[in-house]
């Protein structure tokens, strides 16, 4: 996928809301995904030309924030585009993804960057050595604790969106 410059992204969205074209024909004059221009129109529409000149900051907070009410609304990229104005869609699906598996706290801890890869694939075998601490009775009871904390977390998130949904169906016009 190649990068769209800013004054691209710009000069197909002014072309656009001056009425010079559809959708589809100005995303495809500037080779834009279709799908990548209703993002950016709806972004343009609710934040203006500062969310192409300076996109939000992703912080931790950030990604909780948009994870939870995406998939607490259902949301479309389009419209967490428009409510955030961020258009990273492979990092909103794999931000959601680890809010449904491990909570907020899966967000939270999600350092920046590419991990490491080994570079010295051709090591000698050595004898197994056992690097893991002993862990004492209280640290063994925290440790379960925090995890037995998370899984309540996550069936709690699990219920109100389910009771959302529920109340949804509920209000719909039959």
């Amino acid at each position: 996928m190649t990068k769209i410059s800013k004054q691209l992204k710009l000069r197909a969205l002014t072309e656009y809301f001056d009425g010079r074209g559809g959708l589809r024909a100005i995303a495809g004059k500037y080779h834009i995904s279709r799908r990548l221009f209703e993002m950016l129109v709806a972004a343009y529409r609710t934040h203006g030309p500062n969310i192409i000149l300076d996109p939000p900051q992703v912080t931790p907070d950030f990604r909780v924030a948009l994870a939870r009410w995406a998939i607490t609304n259902n949301a479309s990229y389009t419209q967490i585009a428009a409510k955030f104005g961020y258009l990273g869609t492979a990092q909103i699906y794999q931000w959601k993804k680890i809010y449904r598996n491990e909570g907020p706290n899966g967000l939270l801890s999600i350092s920046k960057g590419r991990k490491p890869k080994m570079t010295n694939k051709r090591k000698k075998p050595t004898k197994k050595r056992s690097t893991k601490k002993k862990l004492t009775p209280e640290q063994n009871r925290l440790k379960q604790l925090e995890a037995e904390n998370l899984g309540l977390r996550i069936k709690n998130e699990a219920l109100k969106l389910l009771a959302s949904m529920k109340q949804r169906t509920k209000n719909s016009p039959k």
